[in-house]
């Protein structure tokens, strides 16, 4: 056995235990993300409590098998081996939630087979349509990127904003000073131990944040535990649990735009995740990770789940902590994939306090802003337009965060493009930048 963990060691270039610590912190911070979607349309779809739970492990099933298909790649065409931890997506929740509402009450089954048939499909485009973004790469120079980046950490902050007044802003307690200083508490021990600790205790800073900052609400009767007692000892998830998969045509369309704003995101997102990585960037490796994602979407329809995406909350713990070892994402998975299995884990992992998550998403969703910032730092801004360029992008890309209700009187498809800030912020800076840098060139 000790053969064994060292040569996996020289292989992962990390010991194990210290890869499984990483990964820990990986999961921990993007676990609330994950299992909100499910637990949203399995109630807009009015399912019993214990059906939700199933659609809980079988997303965070997917979110394993999606991450290891990203880390390790299969074959050069799906994969983009970085350290990218694949979740559902929060994008498609909207059209998703219109098919809930209408079986809702008359044939739940029936609509969550009609979501499942649609997400199979839109994994599929993806599939199909990754060469066209990858090939669109030369049209994200840092101007662009940097632009598209910093959108993505805008568009993060209010919902860390969200998790430290307790998650539902609906809620009395919403903002209550008790939330408040827990979540300032972890935001100051993660500060701190970035402050006063290097190497391995510093890399783990988000980690030991979360920790502590549940074993607080504890002694204080913030945290609740009920979960875990009521969950079951073993789940497993089988193909098709609720029927055969339904392909009903406006379901499939809504999902192939929401695909669409996913592949913008991710586009930003593996960007970001190569140049913090020190990877080049190429169209093959961007191609061959939107594979992945349409791969790891299509697997979600036969088994439960739905449209998947790369996470940004990962992105910034990567950028926090330096450690881009795809290894580290690759146990994530296996990590994800076993806890799926034991529901009183998921329970555990998913009893992380919101404001406790909002003190490290501060950072976090912080982080990816920042990295979007010290790109357009390399951006020159003399002699050209490229300063009103990136202050209008940024302008619009605000429009959704801060007044989304603007767009209520679209039509549905147009509400799915232009409630996403960073579709909307990087449609702005792409046309701009070819509109003042690219027309008239030779």
């Amino acid at each position: 056995m000790e053969g064994i963990n060292t040569k996996l060691e020289r292989v992962m270039s990390e010991p194990v235990r210290t890869l499984l610590i990483y990964a820990l912190q990986h999961i921990a911070a993007m676990c609330a993300g994950a299992i909100a979607v499910p637990i949203i349309l399995g109630g807009a779809l009015g399912l019993p409590q214990e059906e939700i739970q199933f659609l809980v492990n079988a997303t965070l099933m997917v979110s394993g098998v999606g991450t290891m298909i990203q880390t390790l790649g299969i074959g050069k065409k799906f994969g983009s081996r970085l350290l990218m931890i694949e979740g559902v997506s929060f994008a498609g929740v909207a059209a998703l939630t219109s098919v809930a509402s209408a079986y809702n009450g008359v044939d739940p089954r029936l609509g969550i087979s009609i979501m499942f048939g649609a997400t199979m499909i839109s994994g599929v485009f993806t599939m199909i349509f990754a060469p066209v973004v990858g090939k669109m790469l030369k049209f994200f120079p840092n101007l662009v990127s940097g632009t598209v980046v910093t959108c993505m950490g805008l568009s993060l902050l209010p919902v860390a904003i969200r998790w430290i007044g307790g998650g539902n802003t609906a809620s009395p307690s919403f903002g209550s000073f008790d939330n408040l200083i827990l979540a300032g508490f972890t935001l100051i021990v993660i500060l701190l131990t970035q402050k006063l600790s290097k190497g391995f205790i510093g890399n783990i800073a988000i980690l030991i944040g979360l920790l502590l900052g549940t074993l607080v609400a504890t002694v204080f009767g913030m945290a609740d535990f009920s979960a875990v007692s009521t969950a079951k000892i073993i789940n497993l998830n089988v193909p098709f649990y609720f029927g055969i998969p339904k392909f009903e045509i406006s379901a499939v369309l809504s999902l192939i735009l929401v695909q669409m704003v996913i592949m913008t995101d991710a586009t930003g997102n593996q960007i970001n995740l190569m140049d913090i990585s020190n990877q080049e960037l190429s169209k093959e490796r961007l191609t061959a990770g939107l594979r992945g994602h349409g791969l790891s979407s299509f697997i979600g329809g036969i088994f439960n789940s739905f449209p998947q995406s790369l996470f940004g909350q990962n992105v910034g713990v990567v950028a926090l902590t330096g450690k881009s070892n795809r290894y580290v994402g690759f146990t994530a998975g296996l990590l994800l994939l076993t806890v799926s299995i034991f529901p009183k884990l998921t329970a555990l992992l998913t009893s992380i306090p919101y404001p406790v998550l909002g003190g490290a998403g501060i950072i976090m969703f912080g982080m990816v802003a920042a990295n979007g910032i010290k790109r357009l730092g390399t951006v020159e801004y003399n002699g050209n337009r490229n300063l009103v360029i990136v202050a209008t992008s940024l302008g619009m890309a605000l429009i959704p965060i801060s007044v989304p209700q603007i767009f209520n009187n679209f039509s549905p498809w147009a509400n799915i493009l232009f409630k996403s800030p960073i579709t909307l912020g990087a449609l702005t800076v792409v046309i701009l930048n070819i509109i003042f840098n690219e027309l008239g060139k030779k």
